[in-house]
């Protein structure tokens, strides 16, 4: 299933969509806001709202430029942003736990049986309480499972400054395609 998602990420990252990440549109911004010469075409393309959005002073004001502050010193990768590899992995990989596993069953009824329970960090992320919101009750499989494919990806990509929120999501969507075609082609071969 991973294979295959990969593969599909890599057609649409090259072939179909080439969508530019999140520090080339920095730069883009930069050159225009400094008035670089020669201008990017694209930077003079610019929509307004970017230009005179309130968070361009702050990133100047901390890191002397309008470039996009990055995770990794190193920058990112040098294929483009859409789709990620990890979004549509999760995406594919949990779509096939799903067909596979019964995720409509409640989470609590599973945990409690052993002996455990639904937990959430503190505020400092040093220890568990008891979760008490009001879907503690309601939480289940499929849930979870959708909650850790967008984590994953979100965590990887947007918090590290190399992807789109928007990749993310479509991702993993498109990881959820592969996995139903790939069961698709199985079933019809038995």
């Amino acid at each position: 299933m991973a294979t295959r998602a990969l593969k599909a990420a890599w057609f649409h990252k090259w072939i179909k969509d080439l969508r530019m990440r999140p520090e080339e549109y920095g730069a883009l911004v930069h050159a225009r806001k400094t008035g670089a010469s020669p201008m990017p075409q694209a930077a003079a393309a610019l929509h307004s709202d970017v230009l005179n959005s309130a968070v361009l002073p702050i990133i100047n004001a901390n890191y002397g430029s309008y470039l996009l502050p990055q995770a990794f010193p190193e920058g990112s990768p040098t294929h483009p942003c859409y789709p990620t590899g990890h979004g549509t992995v999760r995406g594919a990989c949990i779509t096939a736990l799903k067909f596979f596993f019964n995720g409509n069953q409640k989470i609590r009824p599973l945990l409690t049986g052993a002996g455990r329970d639904v937990y959430e960090p503190v505020r400092d992320g040093l220890s568990l309480n008891l979760y008490g919101g009001a879907d503690s009750n309601s939480l289940d499989l499929n849930g979870e499972l959708n909650k850790l494919a967008y984590n994953v990806s979100f965590g990887h990509g947007i918090h590290a400054g190399i992807h789109f929120r928007s990749s993310t999501y479509w991702s993993i969507l498109l990881g959820e395609q592969v996995a139903l075609s790939v069961l698709q082609d199985r079933a019809r071969s038995l």
